[in-house]
This record gives C-alpha cells, structure tokens and sequence, in this order.
C-alpha cells in the first residue's frame, strides 16, 4: 500500500488549502488504482496513456484536466524527493466546455433567502448572510473564530485566511452586520473561538452544506454555498461593480479566476438579443 503522508506535507508546505489538498489526495488514489504499479516506475508515457483515460472516461473537460493536475503535482513531489528522474506533467487538454452561471437563479435566491428568514435559526440567518454579503469560501467561514470579527458604529469587519493562508478583509453590509450580531447575542458559551457552533462543538464545511442543501430539497433547489459565491459575483458585475473589487471580495490572485465567476446566464443573453432591430 502506498503511503501519502509525504506528500500531504509536502502540500502543507506549500500552502495548499484543506479542499485543495483533499482532492488531490483523492485524484492521485485514483490515479494509482488505474495504474497499479510503483510511484517510482512512473514515466511520461503512463501520464499520456492515463490523460487519454481520463478523456474518455470523464463526462467534461474539465474534470479530466482537474484530475491530470493532480497527479502532475504528485510527480513534482516525487521529483523533489527525488524518486523520480525528472518532474513529469502531460498537458492539460484545452478545454470547449460551455462555460455557464453557476450560482443561483433570482427567484431562487429570494425564495431560499426567504424560507431560512422564516425559519428563524440566527445561526442559519448569520450563515446565508455572510456567504452571500461576502462571498467568503466555506472554508474562509467556517473557519472564523471571534477575534476575526470586528464590529462598530463606524467599521464592521470579517478578517479571513483565503488560499496560500492570504489574509484578506472584509467589510460587513448592513444586513450581514446585523445577522452577525444577532447570532453573537445567542451564540452558546463555548471554550472554541470559532464563530460559528453546533451541538457538537464548531461548525465544519460539511454541516454548512448540509444546512443549504436541506433548505434547497424543501424549495426544490440546488443550494450549495459555492453557489451563494457564483451568485454574488454575479450580481456585483450586473451593478457594474469594477472587476478588480470582485477579484479583491473573492480572494483570487489571478483576475482570470474571476472571470470564471461571472459568467452571464442564458437569460442574459436572450435580453440583450430581444430587442435588436434592424
């Protein structure tokens, strides 16, 4: 059996995010049940034999290249450990995928806004409201603790550790102040610093996605909070919000990522071709 301990260090060190350095733990293991053999007997040939794979096997793109990424970086490591020759890494297939919105609907956003106000949990109220008036990373949000918050009559803030362990901060609207501190008033005691609790102790990404995606089965909707995340930006550029602010709220380094948020809907599209005339 192969050990990954090593190279989940080697991710730790560089930095690399929780989600990141899970799924490619979880890509490599794969990778290796497709290969079978030794990492060290690794060539160039078996990565272009398993990127041909991938490309009939996957259903996109998009998660071929994804899974490919992955096991390039674990030939980096098994380079720098030098148990390979040389860092071998097959080429990332251009991807033609349609790229759509991904984030929710205006209806559905109201009615999901809607059915967790009326539900009346302060700690749901407080968790739709930051996801959605910051556009932090449940992983950014859940890992809040108190000396994180800020707020006062004249600045109210979230300070939160983005990808790479990048400080960035956040100010808080008005409803996402008010949720906060409405949730704070009845936050239970607890000896953690972290922001947000359950009964068993503090929140992680899966409870968060768990509470969204019940309320989406009881509207009948897809909720996830990455969704919340593709629906602001979306709206920040329908306000005519600068690109660079909305590289800045998300926490991308590059603003090309950003770009990948702020795809138009198929809506948009037919508005803007609806009234042509010649």
């Amino acid at each position: 059996m192969i050990n990954f301990d090593n190279f989940q260090l080697y991710l730790m060190r560089e930095e690399r995010s929780e989600n990141t350095i899970s799924c490619y733990l979880r890509d490599v293991k794969s990778f290796f049940v497709w290969y079978g053999k030794e990492p060290e007997r690794i060539t160039e040939f078996d990565l272009i034999a398993y990127k041909r794979y991938l490309l009939a096997k996957e259903k996109t793109v998009i998660t071929s290249n994804r899974k490919l990424a992955s096991v390039n970086a674990f030939c980096r490591y098994l380079y720098d450990a030098r148990l390979l020759p040389e860092a071998y890494a097959a080429k990332l297939t251009k991807s033609r995928d349609k790229c759509s919105y991904k984030g929710l609907s205006e209806q559905d956003l109201t009615a999901l806004h809607e059915a967790i106000l009326k539900k009346g949990n302060p700690m749901h109220i407080c968790i739709v409201e930051l996801l959605f008036g910051t556009g932090v990373r449940v992983s950014e949000l859940t890992g809040l603790t108190l000396n994180d918050i800020v707020i006062s009559d004249t600045d109210s803030h979230i300070r939160v550790i983005g990808k790479g362990m990048v400080n960035r901060t956040l100010p808080l609207n008005a409803v996402a102040k008010q949720a906060l501190e409405q949730y704070l008033a009845v936050r239970p005691d607890s000896s953690t610093q972290r922001l947000l609790l359950g009964q068993r102790g503090a929140l992680g990404r899966g409870a968060v996605e768990i509470i969204l995606c019940n309320y989406g089965k009881a509207l009948g909707i897809k909720v996830t909070p990455h969704m919340l995340r593709h629906s602001l930006a979306y709206k920040l550029i329908k306000t005519g919000t600068p690109m660079t602010t909305i590289q800045q709220i998300l926490g991308h380094e590059s603003i090309l990522t950003t770009n990948l948020y702020t795809q138009t809907t198929e809506q948009d599209k037919a508005d803007a071709l609806q009234g042509l005339a010649w």
